[in-house]
């Protein structure tokens, strides 16, 4: 991609059903950029805490602040916001949290406890304080810069198709983002605790035991992008990435190594997949995803995210343009 070819004209509207059309059209390739930004979210989310349900609790509050700050029609700017990160929310309990994180209410209550002796949250009785020590672990500089990544290249993708008239590059999309950051991230986030639960509620209600599936299924996908074989994203993807699995696994620790989650809580969760027959271990100690129930539960999840990811896409584009 040269940029010296590309000229910025002024901005144009993108319909979900565009980013929708262009990204089936090509689906290796921002698929993978997709796999890669979500695991080193999840890289990123399991070290801040070392608990996926507690550090999606904390999402949970900024989002509820971000939604409030919006619909007042305050937004604030990454550097604004951040200036100082400490918040109250009135009126939110632990029943609405349990709700909507799909948490039992004495998990919920625990893990809000945790976070109080970490210094991260102030329970009162019908409040919760974040404080500056939750701004410091949840500031998503990262995240915007990978997500620019996935943004910059679908942008790239409907000019080369025609489909809009201008191309924006990652720089562009980063700017945007810090400048509209409440506004941007309250969609952000709504998408990404949903696509987190989904996938949590197919791996026994385990977070944990998710980015474990996660891990094994991105060293496929990996895989099967060096081999740059090209597949119709409905019909023949999954089933190539399960090819791949016959030939490239992985062991314990590497799984380690790319979770952070430690090797011994590791090999006890590949040993419930192993029962379940969700996974193959083959002589070396290598394991790999293998077709079975969880395959095809997670194959309908990967198909929905097309649209809910477009969608996501869209609404980010026209906000920057057009705010």
């Amino acid at each position: 991609m040269d940029k010296k070819e590309f000229y910025i004209l002024s901005p144009t509207k993108v319909p979900e059903k565009k980013v929708y059309d262009i990204y089936c059209d090509n689906y290796d390739s921002i698929h993978y950029l997709f796999v890669e930004f979500q695991l080193s979210w999840l890289q990123q989310a399991y070290n801040a805490l070392k608990d996926l349900d507690k550090y999606n609790i904390l999402l949970f509050l900024y989002k509820e602040n971000f939604n409030f700050l919006n619909e007042i029609f305050r937004v604030k700017s990454l550097k604004e916001f951040y200036f100082n990160p400490r918040f109250d929310l009135d009126k939110i309990n632990i029943i609405q949290i349990s709700k909507k994180l799909r948490l039992s209410k004495e998990t919920t209550r625990r893990k809000i406890v945790e976070l109080e002796k970490q210094g991260i949250l102030i329970k009162n009785k019908k409040s919760i304080t974040v404080t500056l020590k939750a701004g410091l672990l949840q500031k998503p500089e990262n995240t915007i810069i990978s997500f620019s990544k996935i943004l910059q290249y679908v942008s790239y993708l409907l000019y080369k198709d025609k489909k809009v008239k201008n191309f924006y590059e990652k720089d562009f999309f980063i700017k945007k983002i810090n400048e509209r950051f409440t506004q941007v991230l309250a969609i952000f986030l709504e998408y990404q605790i949903e696509y987190l639960l989904a996938r949590k509620a197919l791996a026994n209600n385990d977070i944990e035991l998710w980015f474990i599936i996660g891990s094994l299924l991105y060293n496929q996908i990996m895989f099967l992008k060096k081999s740059e074989k090209k597949s119709h994203y409905q019909k023949e993807w999954i089933d190539e990435v399960l090819k791949v699995g016959n030939k490239k696994g992985i062991n314990a620790m590497t799984i380690s190594d790319l979770t952070g989650i430690p090797r011994p809580t590791v090999i006890r969760k590949l040993k419930i997949l192993l029962k379940q027959k969700d996974i193959y271990k083959d002589n070396n100690n290598l394991y790999y995803i293998t077709k079975g129930k969880l395959v095809a539960e997670l194959n309908k999840l990967r198909l929905n995210n097309i649209r809910e990811l477009s969608s996501v896409i869209s609404k980010i584009n026209n906000i920057v343009f057009f705010s």
